[in-house]
């Protein structure tokens, strides 16, 4: 039996080994396999990677790049770029993009429609991808690597950066925030900014060329925190918005074509519809008319070519208004005559959808009237001044010896500052006290057409 026992053992470890062997050069085969797999799907990433940071950086050079890249061999491998961008571009075809390989990476684009056939052939599809939703405002990177049969996919998102994220933007400041003045989300001067005594700026501040801090205390609140060397040029172009309110917006022009300028008075009221008339040149007021702002301004832009708006009340619905000035000396202004909100205050409903855009090519005033003077005065909206400023009549600086408050709810964006009020040492004692509120929507909601800066910036990189 002894001898029969140790046959049997011999024979049972032997197949034991046998066994475990066998696993253990199976695992070993797998490991190399899984290396091997590993290698080649990290080499297509890395590869879709640096293809789409070459298209950002051409997107960063000219916004209006849509060329991409075709089949270019790089590292061992190749890759393709696909662009949707509808930043500046029109007539387009919306396709589902399907990537070769990585169906799970589709995209919605817009592309050209030459380009269409051949995407048809690879399989692309008519129409949006399930579940996306297009943005006129945003151009699109696929970027699509390849090794060895294995393809990776990188999509990059990105839009215009809309002056409206700024509580406060000023090309130059020529009058000092100071002592009493309190300013509400990001703060940006492509200039100096210049202090007096302990102005209040809760969110980032930036400045191209540094701090000045005048008065005492020199002592300029930055709960945000402050930032030099910070370059954002004051450039915009109202070509886009003119196309647009045409087209399915509302423009008030000199329809006489004889250069003269047109005023237009407008009042929201607070169920949607809005009161207006204009004048053209030293004409008669035309008769009010009063019609949904949805009607008026179905895309959300009113335009005033070569002229100035006067503007007022409550506001249910998404519009901007824009004055401009063509060449013509006194216009391209906009006058507040008296208090501007929104029907839904988003401090109380953070979900309302009242929101307002003031674009004017030269100044945005608030207006000396029996409804203004002496009184505080109400502005919900973003404010763009593009070769002036922003704040109120020379009369309403002075008040009547009057201090009042100008609540803001927004932005204001302008070439230079403008003084609300005067000052002696224990701060404002006639005119405006600036009391600002930033709208937190701004910074991702914005007015219809809306200017926005020069260049694009990335909002989402998917790998």
């Amino acid at each position: 039996m002894g001898g029969k026992a140790a046959i049997l053992l011999v024979l049972g470890f032997s197949v034991i080994f046998l066994v475990y062997g066998h696993r253990f050069n199976r695992l070993s085969t797998d490991s190399v396999d899984n290396l091997s797999n590993y290698y080649v799907e990290t080499k297509a990433h890395n590869i879709a990677v640096s293809a789409a940071n070459l298209a950002a950086n051409e997107l960063f050079r000219d916004k209006t790049w849509e060329t991409g890249f075709d089949n270019v061999s790089f590292d061992g491998g190749t890759y393709n770029v696909y662009v949707s961008n509808n930043v500046t571009s029109s007539g387009k075809v919306i396709i589902c993009h399907i990537p070769p390989g990585n169906s799970a990476a589709q995209k919605t684009m817009t592309l050209p429609a030459s380009a269409i056939s051949g995407h048809q052939h690879h399989g692309d599809i008519l129409g949006p991808c399930p579940g996306d939703v297009m943005d006129e405002q945003k151009a699109t990177i696929v970027a699509e690597g390849t090794y060895q049969g294995i393809t990776k996919v990188v999509t990059v998102d990105l839009r215009p950066s809309y002056f409206s994220k700024f509580g406060n933007y000023y090309a130059k400041i020529t009058a000092m925030p100071a002592t009493g003045d309190t300013f509400n989300g990001p703060f940006h001067t492509n200039g100096k900014l210049t202090t007096w005594g302990t102005p209040v700026f809760w969110g980032k501040t930036t400045a191209k060329r540094g701090l000045r801090k005048k008065g005492y205390p020199k002592d300029p609140k930055f709960y945000g925190g402050f930032e030099s060397g910070v370059d954002i040029p004051l450039e915009f172009d109202t070509t886009g918005m003119r196309k647009a309110a045409s087209l399915g917006g509302k423009v008030f022009r000199d329809t006489t074509n004889s250069n003269q300028k047109t005023k237009v008075k407008l009042e929201f009221l607070s169920n949607g519809d809005v009161e207006y008339k204009q004048k053209i040149g030293s004409g008669p007021w035309s008769p009010e008319v009063t019609v949904p702002l949805i009607s008026l301004a179905p895309d959300g832009v009113i335009f005033v070519e070569r002229g100035n708006v006067y503007v007022k009340g409550t506001l249910n619905g998404r519009l901007t208004v824009v004055a401009s000035k063509k060449g013509k000396s006194g216009c391209g202004n906009i006058y507040q005559t008296d208090d501007l909100k929104y029907n839904s205050d988003p401090r109380a409903n953070p979900n309302s959808t009242d929101v307002l855009g003031l674009v004017a090519e030269n100044n945005i005033r608030i207006q000396y009237n029996n409804d203004t003077r002496h009184d505080n005065v109400i502005t919900q909206a973003s404010m763009f001044a593009l070769k002036g400023n922003i704040g109120p009549d020379n009369a309403l600086v002075k008040n009547d010896h009057k201090l009042a408050s100008w609540k803001i709810l927004g932005g204001l964006i302008a070439k230079t500052t403008r003084v609300t009020a005067h000052y002696n040492s224990a701060g404002p004692y006639e005119g405006y006290r600036f009391v600002h509120s930033y709208d937190d929507r701004f910074m991702t909601y914005v007015p219809p057409y809306f200017p926005h800066t020069r260049n694009l910036e990335i909002v989402s990189w998917y790998e």
